[in-house]
């Protein structure tokens, strides 16, 4: 039997601890996100986490760029918010306008405050693993949280990342190793035979490539653990990188989409928030 990994289940245990770290602090938390308001996406998730963020008790500031941004300006107004000692949180929505080098603009958040962990100078701290506090990337931390509390075992496991975004599957790597697994980092250069060959082996698959249904249960080696970060849209309905129902049967767990990987996103982001509020009141 397939067992769910329900991430909506665990997002809400997340958030109910993220709101009684909330109601502890002496002054508001405050999580300004940065955004490109042409993009639908983007508009979609920003408000989606607004209102996650309300029901927990920190305040949002969505700021949308201008039509005419650019990285410069961009850098600009993430150096006010670093400075404004009202704001706990920057989180930089991408993707951004076309032409923004959105990693020069990832980078420009300070560290104390980079709610989504995707500064050069925390993403450091996560490869070096680090024994400061640090902000992860919430998508992989979400991930891990989904997976530590299904207690599954991931130090001395085979693992498989599909993808290497750097709001994804770099920083999944890493945590995958500092957790002591054996990981594979595969993307859009990986030989397809190659990419065959290490699904066969992996005891733990984390895909996040944007293609619908770019796994089947054919591919999987028995009894892995499949998470599928990716959402696309197919005839108006919500799918995965992974074809769910060809998985089961095959995987001894899997994420499902809707309901596993994103809801564990946005109550990682939240939490993080609360994190540096707790650690630069």
């Amino acid at each position: 039997m397939t067992e769910i990994l329900d991430g909506a289940a665990v997002a809400k245990i997340t958030n109910a601890k993220t709101a009684e770290r909330v109601s502890k602090l002496p002054k508001p938390v405050t999580l300004a996100v940065v955004y490109d308001p042409k993009n639908d996406g983007s508009r979609l998730y920003v408000n989606m986490k607004s209102k996650k963020a309300a029901t927990v008790g920190i305040v949002t500031q969505d700021i949308p760029t201008d039509a005419t941004a650019t990285t410069e300006s961009v850098i600009s107004l993430i150096e006010k918010l670093n400075a404004d000692e009202h704001i706990t949180g920057i989180l930089v929505q991408s993707p951004l306008a076309k032409g923004v080098k959105e990693r020069e603009v990832f980078s420009a958040v300070a560290p104390h405050k980079d709610a989504d962990g995707l500064g050069a100078t925390v993403q450091g701290m996560l490869f070096g693993d680090a024994l400061q506090d640090y902000t992860v990337a919430a998508t992989p931390q979400g991930v891990m949280t989904l997976l530590q509390h299904y207690d599954i075992d991931i130090a001395g496991k085979s693992a498989l990342v599909i993808g290497r975004s750097q709001l994804f599957g770099r920083p999944m790597f890493a945590l995958l190793t500092n957790a002591d697994a054996t990981v594979t980092l595969a993307h859009r250069y990986t030989p397809e035979l190659t990419l065959r060959t290490h699904l066969k082996a992996a005891d733990i698959v984390v895909i996040g490539v944007g293609q619908p249904n770019f796994l089947k249960g054919s591919d999987l080696k028995e009894g892995a653990v499949v998470i599928d970060v990716g959402m696309n849209y197919v005839d108006g309905v919500a799918v995965g990188d992974v074809d769910f129902k060809s998985a089961q049967g095959v995987a001894s767990y899997i994420t499902p989409v809707p309901g596993g990987v994103g809801p564990m996103t946005i109550a990682t982001l939240l939490e993080n928030t609360v994190t540096l509020a707790e650690n630069y009141q």
